[in-house]
């Protein structure tokens, strides 16, 4: 992120509710998962590297891209939340707007993340649902804790191709919020919504979650939601009929989102530069403060 970016964005008030980012404890959780997957990758090649190979050393070897993802978790999310680029916001045709829209997509670093962590679990769990699997088949003694572990193992395994399954097929996708003349359109990570500005009382900062942006609809609305995938839960979907983002999943400093959407609900006169140039322009600009 240019230095110019970050000027722009910074101006933007980050709001109260939200606990502020990259403190001491943020800190030290991105550190020790740091610390626990270097060494996980250095006594994985320790292990493996042995004379015989040590099997272990399979575990630390799936052990370390999940560490290191949860590290990578903690710096997105926590420690460098506001030193996001606003290059990803760009102008594009969303459906169930009928015309173009501003869209802010979802962090690719976090998708990313979440499916190098998905594939560690699944070697991982499945490489413990073999081995217990082949020790219940070779007919030894009875242990309740292997069994144990074939069972949660398994069950874990299954869940996990479950996901990539869903992923595949599009239930499960890199979500955007879109800002449209006509309305809000959010396409998270397993469901759609679309809630025209009408519907919208208000714009908040919600004061649970991460990064929460909620937008409070009258009671009469009827704003468009599709669940995609029952397999990945999503706690925004229990504000129905009213929108929640996460402002932790998007692309950008998610105050930039937040005063947008704030912006926009207040001027509706302005709404229509959402379907051009101009409101990318005001958007990556962080021109949304009302002086």
């Amino acid at each position: 992120m240019s230095e110019l970016d970050k000027r722009l964005t910074r101006h933007l008030p980050w709001p109260e509710e939200w606990p502020a980012p990259g403190g001491l404890k943020d800190r030290a959780t991105a550190a020790a998962f740091v610390v626990l997957g270097a060494g996980s990758v250095i006594a994985a090649t320790s292990a493996l590297s042995a004379n015989p190979p040590d099997a272990r050393g399979l575990i630390m070897a799936a052990c370390a891209p999940l560490l290191l993802g949860f590290a990578g978790l903690a710096v997105l999310t926590r420690l460098r939340v506001r030193d996001r680029g606003i290059a990803s916001v760009r102008l594009e045709r969303v459906e169930y707007s009928n015309s173009e829209a501003v869209v802010i997509p979802y962090s690719r670093g976090l998708a990313s993340t979440y499916v190098v962590m998905t594939v560690s679990m699944l070697a991982l769990f499945g490489f413990f649902a073999v081995i217990s699997l082949l020790v219940i088949a070779d007919g030894g003694p009875g242990d309740t804790g292997i069994a144990l572990l074939f069972i949660a193992s398994g069950t874990a395994t299954l869940y996990l191709l479950l996901l990539i399954v869903e992923a595949l097929r599009g239930a499960l996708s890199h979500g955007v919020l879109a800002l449209a003349p006509t309305g809000v359109y959010h396409r998270s990570w397993a469901f759609t919504s679309f809630f025209p500005w009408e519907s919208i009382v208000s714009i908040s900062a919600g004061t649970t979650g991460r990064q929460l942006i909620t937008a409070a609809v009258y009671d009469n609305s009827t704003p468009y939601f599709h669940r995609r995938s029952r397999m990945w839960r999503q706690p925004e979907l229990s504000l129905a009929p009213h929108m929640g983002v996460q402002g932790v999943n998007l692309s950008v400093d998610p105050t930039l989102a937040y005063h947008a959407l704030h912006y926009y609900q207040r001027h509706s006169e302005m709404r229509i530069e959402l379907g051009n140039q101009a409101g990318v322009d005001r958007i990556r600009g962080a021109d949304l403060l009302d002086y």
